[in-house]
């Protein structure tokens, strides 16, 4: 058996009600998975220095199985009552719950206060794109980020 935690659901769940708490908004799946590899690897958008995780080559093909992570994380969130859910006209968009929030205020590490610091910069840079716009966005730094 593993003893396996990063790039996890478990790990990327403690992204999402950190996200979410920061965000303080309903968004979809995709927005969520964006969101958090834009802070992740925040310094090739211009958004910090240093990207969060340190230097890897192979940031952007990460971004599927990352969303992958972050739906399977969603799940348990919903269940276990830290995210609400609601499916409407726009399409399914989660939410922190109260449950959450409190859980997200108890993270008390340097490593959560960067992710919600970042996380505050890549909501106020991108919150007037919308989800394709976004993702044209992150192929766009990757594409840049191959040309290095």
């Amino acid at each position: 058996m593993s003893n396996r935690l990063f790039n996890t659901p478990f790990e990327l769940s403690l992204h999402v009600v950190m996200l979410l708490d920061t965000v303080d908004a309903a968004v979809t799946l995709d927005r969520i998975a964006a969101y958090d590899f834009i802070a992740i690897y925040s310094e090739d958008f211009a958004i910090s220095e240093n990207a969060l995780n340190g230097e890897n080559g192979f940031a952007f093909s990460e971004l599927s199985a990352r969303r992958k992570l972050i739906k399977a994380a969603l799940k348990d969130l919903v269940v276990d009552g830290l995210v609400t859910v609601d499916d409407n006209e726009t399409g399914i968009l989660y939410a922190v719950s109260t449950a959450g929030r409190t859980m997200s205020e108890g993270f008390c590490s340097e490593y959560a206060a960067r992710y919600k610091e970042l996380m505050r910069l890549v909501s106020e840079k991108y919150d007037n794109y919308d989800d394709v716009r976004l993702f044209d966005e992150i192929n766009r730094q990757s594409t840049k980020s191959l040309r290095r």
